[in-house]
């Protein structure tokens, strides 16, 4: 089962029936015993952020989940969300509880995955963070090969808001790979982190203008020509400092047109007659045939993208998906660039020039 980007992270199986589902032990958490069932509750309530939606997401009556989560806080001694209106907030305490609580729902799956099933296919689930603008490119294609070599795998597809969190969404077991750009490094110290990456191809951006805006007449056009408010999202990545560290020190500063949250509309706002913005390569052909001036730059800046993952802690199917994804490494978008030219893959000390407006 597909699902995509933009969707929940958190897709639960409804406990079917009155049969006890067991306990597992938490004590490596320093935590009792937990009935797993009211984990996937808790997390559920916490992903939807209501009784009522967590309900609709596991397939349950409300009353399940309360009592769930009742018997959970019992248990630990704690409450575990604030009641504000219908909504819940989770208290410190459920936050420090989210890590453990993912951790145990992976192990469970790890477990059940490592057993093929009566025909000999790999089961269990995979859980993928994508940055929107890799859900074009390499990525489709890796996920459909992988689909159709281990159809029995439910693979979670949802978006990467900010970059910045791919450790953090590794470690607290959110999912077991990332799709990003590369290289990952630590949003803090701007050093590598001990996280293993793999090379899946390399995206180039360019701008595309409203229809009938002024562009400028060079295509490519250089850098020094950006002179025009854009429609920007907030920074969320390693490749964002590298578009600014290009601009001039005028654009850096100059204020967006419009900020929008959401990535993917960038394109539908330009088109609209709003300002010029950011697109992928793969993008030209599509914004010209909607009217749009589309101009590449130079010198261009080709940015490398893949996958993100902690080696040790990876699924059967996790595993599956990277092994495939290095199988397929350099079959779609050539060698990898920092192979030849390591410092392409050197992190940079340049977050200093991101200009507080976002990413244009």
């Amino acid at each position: 089962m597909l699902h995509p980007p933009g969707t929940p992270a958190t897709r639960l199986p409804a406990h079917r029936g009155k049969t006890a589902v067991g306990r597992v032990s938490t004590s490596g958490s320093r935590l009792p015993d937990v009935d797993p069932q009211h984990v996937r509750y808790f997390l559920a309530v916490v992903d939807q952020g209501s009784i009522n939606s967590a309900a609709g997401a596991v397939g349950v009556a409300q009353p399940t989940i309360s009592q769930a989560l009742r018997t959970l806080e019992r248990e630990l001694r704690t409450p575990l969300f604030h009641r504000i209106g219908r909504g819940m907030v989770p208290t410190s305490a459920g936050h420090a509880l989210v890590g453990p609580a993912r951790k145990i729902l992976r192990d469970m799956a790890t477990a059940g995955g490592s057993i093929p099933d009566s025909e000999g296919h790999l089961r269990g689930r995979l859980d993928v963070r994508v940055q929107p603008a890799l859900a074009r490119g390499p990525l489709p294609k890796l996920v459909a090969a992988f689909h159709a070599r281990h159809p029995r795998v439910e693979i979670t597809l949802a978006s990467l808001e900010d970059e910045r969190r791919t450790a953090a969404l590794i470690r607290d077991a959110v999912c077991e790979v990332v799709a990003c750009h590369l290289p990952h490094v630590d949003p803090d110290s701007g050093r590598h982190t001990p996280l293993e990456e793999v090379y899946l191809g390399t995206q180039e951006y360019w701008l595309a203008f409203p229809p009938g805006h002024e562009a400028p007449a060079e295509n490519p056009m250089r850098w020094s020509q950006m002179a025009s408010p854009m429609v920007a999202v907030p920074q969320g990545g390693q490749h964002v400092r590298q578009i600014y560290r290009n601009m001039p020190t005028e654009q850096q500063h100059r204020p967006a047109a419009v900020m929008l949250a959401n990535r993917d509309a960038r394109l539908a706002f330009t088109l609209a007659g709003v300002a010029p913005t950011w697109i992928e390569r793969s993008e030209a052909e599509m914004a010209r045939q909607h009217g749009a001036e589309v101009r590449a730059l130079t010198p261009p800046l080709p940015t490398r993208c893949g996958l993100v993952f902690e080696p040790e802690t990876l699924s059967p199917a996790a595993a599956a998906f990277v092994a495939m994804a290095r199988d397929h490494v350099g079959h779609e978008d050539g060698a990898d660039p920092a192979a030849a030219d390591p410092a392409i893959g050197s992190p940079t000390s340049s977050a200093r020039n991101a200009s507080p407006a976002g990413e244009s």
